[in-house]
Formats: C-alpha cells, structure tokens, sequence
C-alpha cells in the first residue's frame, strides 16, 4: 500500500538542498560544467553519503560535471557542491576544461582578408 506514493512522478524523496546542507556553491573553487573529474585511489571515509558512492564510481574514469549530473539524475548545482565537497577531502581530482582556442587578434583577421582578396 505505501508503495503506491513512491513511483517516478513524486520526484525525489530527500529534497536537493538537504543534500548540500544547504549550500548551493563548493565552499572552495567553483566548478565548470565541461570540468574533468577523475577519482583518486585510496581509502574512502565510510561517511559519505550514496549519492557522493554513486560519483565516485562513475568517476573510476574521467567524467564530466554535466555527465555526472545526467548519470545520477540530480541538478548540475548539488552535483557542483558534492564534488567539491569530494575535491576537498582529497577523493576526487578536478581538472579545468582544455582551454579553447581563442580568437584571433584583429591584426591576423586584416592579414587573412588581404590574402584572400589577394586570391
């Protein structure tokens, strides 16, 4: 009978807030979406909650913050305090995204315009 108010629709049973205790950014360095998280290994303390578990194996090999989020089913922002919170206590590495290539300076973009009206 109890069983009938536990299906998909009624969302989750423990709201996301009580996850983070509260919090809604990683006490330390905030994370990047793109951001590259790989578990360490090594001991892990037994006071971790199933929802960090649950990080720490799908970061046996390197993940992303937003394919974390989308694997364990929970919003980008608890998952961003939850590694964090794993960063801190040293479980987990986080490595920034590759950096981009960035955009051309205006004296390259003038050179490649004149090459080409040159063509």
């Amino acid at each position: 009978m109890q069983d009938q108010w536990l299906d998909e629709e009624a969302g989750p049973i423990v709201p996301a807030y009580a996850l983070t205790r509260g919090r809604v950014r990683p006490s330390s360095q905030e994370i990047d979406l793109v951001a590259i998280v790989t578990a360490i290994g090594g001991p892990t303390p037994v006071s971790l909650g199933p929802e960090q578990w649950m990080i720490l194996s799908l970061c046996a090999r390197p993940a992303s913050l937003a394919d974390i989020a989308a694997a364990i089913d929970l919003p980008l922002g608890v998952v961003r305090v939850l590694v964090g919170d794993l960063h801190e206590q040293g479980l987990v590495q986080v490595r920034p995204p590759a950096n981009v290539a960035r955009f051309p300076t205006p004296g390259i973009l003038t050179e490649v315009i004149s090459g080409l009206r040159a063509l």
